[in-house]
């Protein structure tokens, strides 16, 4: 499959194109500019509301149009507006630019999602959004460290040079995709957008396993990023010192790739919403002992905290890879595009609401609750889909008696 090697080889520049500005925005804005906690946060708005106010377009686009065509142009469209940080006299102006590029980055992944099943054969999805999701954990490791080394030797206007540089690379790369790279459409009528958007919900009030799979996968991003942003007050808490900060930050990340990898070659066959309450089970578990070693109820050396990080990324990566092929099956081709924007767009209202009740949690109980409460909230989701998921079984046995 040479070109699905395309693909994926066109995402590594391109993901590491997320990850590379996001050390020099802060630095740009907390440190060159001096704006504070307001000018940090609306950076952070600007970068996840696209995701939120663009999915019913975005949806129908990927529908509509030639995905080669939307990953060459969302490519183009991030290195110019990457391009033009350089020139941004002032935050309302970058802001802007933050918002064009992250509306690209909006369109980039549900084209991405949508051109998988195009490319990969029914029984290599589970592997090819495994190496997809292996390359994405990568970047958001590599990206802001090697930002941060950027910094060092470069001025943060040739670091916004060179991010755009990047994802020029993987426009060029994503050239030599087949054209015409889209579902047959043949037999449905092209309507207004707002009634093609409606269709996509419709197809998931129709589908129980995947509206619950897309339920199941907005709560999960919502206890994940209730904890995410703490772990440096963790850290502190349990008395490790800042300089395994990032040890421990790696180690989730590391956890995230090799869980990947393992789910992509030993797991292609397994059914993965099952993976999903598996992985959900153990994760949640593992998530409420950080819990506990924050209130002190466990004892934990550094190495051994590692470790558990290490396998709450291993748990992570049994959760949100099967879920893309939940989607992928359960959902046409000439509909995958809007079903995974409504996915995208619900875990970025996740993703913006969860870490400030999170920090709030934080503060009235002490570091350890968000974890506690996450960790066992998720154990408690994992049981939940297992009853739902018997049930539905259940209900198609009785279907199919009849």
């Amino acid at each position: 499959m040479p070109k699905l090697r395309r693909l994926l080889l066109a995402q590594i520049p391109s993901d590491l194109a997320d990850w590379l500005d996001f050390v020099a925005l802060n630095a740009l804005v907390a440190f060159q500019w001096q704006l504070g906690p307001i000018g940090v946060a609306s950076l952070t708005l600007a970068l996840a509301l696209p995701y939120v106010v663009l999915a019913p377009a975005v949806g129908v686009l990927v529908d509509r149009a030639d995905q080669r065509t939307l990953l060459v142009a969302s490519n183009l469209i991030r290195a110019i507006s990457t391009a033009a940080f350089v020139l941004a006299p002032n935050l309302v102006v970058l802001l802007g630019c933050v918002v064009i590029k992250s509306s690209a980055d909006a369109l980039f992944t549900p084209a991405k999602q949508a051109a998988l099943p195009l490319l990969a054969t029914p029984d290599r999805l589970l592997a090819a959004n495994s190496l997809s999701h292996v390359i994405n954990q990568l970047t958001k490791i590599i990206g802001p460290a090697l930002g941060g080394i950027l910094t060092v030797f470069l001025d943060l206007q040739q670091i916004f040079l060179v991010n755009a540089g990047l994802s020029l690379i993987a426009a060029m790369i994503l050239l030599d995709l087949p054209g015409g790279l889209r579902a047959d459409r043949s037999g449905t009528a092209k309507g207004k957008f707002g009634e093609e958007f409606a269709d996509g919900l419709r197809h998931i009030r129709r589908k129980p396993v995947l509206a619950t799979a897309i339920v199941a996968m907005v709560l999960g991003y919502f206890l994940i990023f209730l904890y995410d942003g703490l772990i440096a007050l963790l850290v502190k808490e349990i008395g490790l010192s800042s300089a395994l900060l990032g040890a421990s930050v790696a180690s989730a990340g590391a956890g995230g790739v090799i869980g990947a990898l393992l789910l992509g070659q030993f797991f292609g066959r397994r059914d993965p919403f099952q993976l999903m309450i598996g992985s959900g089970l153990v994760g949640g578990l593992l998530i409420a002992v950080m819990g506990h070693v924050g209130r002190g109820d466990i004892d934990m050396s550094a190495v051994s905290f590692c470790a558990l990080l290490f396998a709450t990324g291993l748990a992570s990566a049994g959760f949100f890879v099967p879920y893309r092929v939940v989607l992928q099956r359960e959902t046409p081709l000439e509909l995958l595009g809007r079903v995974v924007a409504v996915g995208e767009g619900l875990s970025a209202v996740a993703m913006m609401t969860a870490p400030p009740l999170g920090a709030a949690l934080a503060e009235m109980a002490g570091i350890s609750a968000p974890y506690l409460i996450s960790g066992y909230a998720t154990a408690f989701l994992a049981c939940s889909l297992l009853i739902v998921r018997r049930c539905m079984g259940t209900r198609d046995e009785g279907v199919d008696a009849r």
